[in-house]
């Protein structure tokens, strides 16, 4: 069987200059698997850059998905299976298998899109539960845990407990960061190392990191495609490849394959002293020449970015600074971006600040969690109630289902802790 492993098309991703590149990067990248033969896609999570699409968004990813809902069938039958329950999965063409990202991540009390996909018969959705894929030869499992909030990663995998199918090959498809790739230890972004994926899966898929890697640890192979498209301006991605994995379970053959149809990537940080905004000027135009200079074949124009450090001269700020005529310039030939980060002393402090502040920030939903969390152990609920599911409920106005799963618990909670719940409740939102 031959397999097309894909993640992270970001349909729906806005920039200026790259408006509708989401969409043909991941066409392009569809249509290179099914050149290359694939018989089963298998799509990793963050299919759209948002919990909820605009009908552009799904208009987009319905074309998208055409191709393979009207190629050849392959000769294969697929059986989805959850909590014990097992149902044939009637579909067209060559068949996707897909878990959600972290950016379609929604509460349990929500549909989120990939259901919307999958009742479309666009694609086969699995979450906490397994696709038996199987032909006259084979037999290949795949286990699916879409994208959980990080703090919730490791927890849920350990709840989940997949376990490897008998006489089959068994791939785990996850869409979470890893300790491992971090700088630093947060469980608010990775909860989740490579050893506490489970043993006796011939390898694990993972979706949400953007460059594509390679890793072997105690026995386990993790593979990580990358998205198709770039969406943060960092040095990793100017020095990695976009592709998919490509495999053919008989030869037990992985390869990544690069995309034929991408951006160029260029990226330079360059580091000035006590500068002039003409030297600025100046500086930034002579590396964008630079770049440009080497031989392009690529019919996308390339992006390049520009990150300038240092100081400048005595009385000058970076609002001094203006770039757009300078963009303006090369837009016909590039998309380009310059980020300018100057300081000087009238100004360290208020860095130093901003620095303190981005290693703490947090979002306002995990922030709101923190709190009704903090709350509630101060009343008769305890952990009597899923938290994270009673926030999304109030942060989508949904007060009344909210107000049914207190008055659906077990009396232990005192009448008196119940009306300061629901108070604190109101302050979280």
């Amino acid at each position: 069987m031959k397999i097309a492993f894909l993640t992270d098309f970001h349909i729906g991703f806005e920039q200026e200059g790259r408006q509708g590149e989401a969409f043909l990067l991941a066409k392009s990248a569809l249509s290179q698997a099914i050149k290359a033969g694939a018989e089963l896609i298998v799509f990793n999570g963050d299919l759209f850059n948002r919990a909820l699409p605009t009908q552009e968004d799904f208009f987009e990813a319905f074309r998208l998905f055409s191709s393979c809902h009207n190629a050849p069938k392959p000769g294969i039958k697929i059986t989805f299976e959850k909590n014990g329950k097992a149902r044939e999965v009637q579909f067209s063409g060559i068949p996707v298998i897909a878990i959600h990202g972290t950016h379609e991540f929604r509460g349990r009390d929500f549909r989120n899109a990939l259901e919307v996909m999958d009742s479309a018969g666009f694609l086969v959705y699995i979450h906490a539960a397994k696709a038996i894929v199987e032909n006259s030869n084979e037999k290949i499992v795949f286990h699916g845990l879409g994208g959980v909030p990080e703090k919730k990663a490791r927890d849920a995998l350990l709840k989940w407990n997949p376990k490897p199918v008998p006489s089959a090959k068994n791939v785990l498809l996850l869409h979470q960061s890893f300790k491992e790739f971090l700088p630093f230890d947060d469980e608010m972004i990775a909860s989740l190392s490579i050893s506490d994926l489970p043993d006796g899966f011939d390898f694990v898929v993972n979706g949400h990191l953007h460059t594509h890697a390679e890793f072997k640890e105690n026995g386990k192979i993790l593979l990580i495609p990358g998205s198709t498209i770039i969406t943060q301006l960092k040095q990793s991605e100017a020095e990695n490849a976009k592709g998919f994995y490509f495999y053919d379970s008989l030869s037990e053959k992985i390869e990544f394959k690069e995309l034929e149809e991408f951006r160029s990537f260029y990226y330079k940080k360059i580091e000035l002293a006590n500068a002039s905004v003409v030297e600025v000027l100046n500086t930034a135009r002579e590396a964008i020449v630079s770049m440009l200079s080497i031989k392009q074949e690529k019919k996308m124009k390339p992006l390049v970015r520009i990150v300038l450090k240092g100081s400048l001269a005595k009385g000058l700020n970076s609002e001094d600074i203006d770039f757009s005529g300078l963009i303006e310039e090369f837009r016909e030939k590039a998309v380009v971006s310059i980020l300018s980060s100057f300081s000087g002393e009238d100004f360290s402090k208020k860095i130093n600040e901003l620095k303190k502040l981005q290693r703490e920030k947090q979002s306002i939903s995990e922030m709101g969690l923190a709190i009704l969390e903090k709350n509630l152990k101060e009343t008769g609920f305890g952990n009597a109630f899923d938290v994270r599911r009673m926030l999304s409920l109030l942060s989508e106005g949904n007060t009344e289902k909210a107000l049914q799963l207190l008055l659906e618990l077990e009396p232990k909670a005192q009448p008196e802790a119940m009306q300061k719940a629901q108070k604190n409740q109101q302050n979280a939102k």
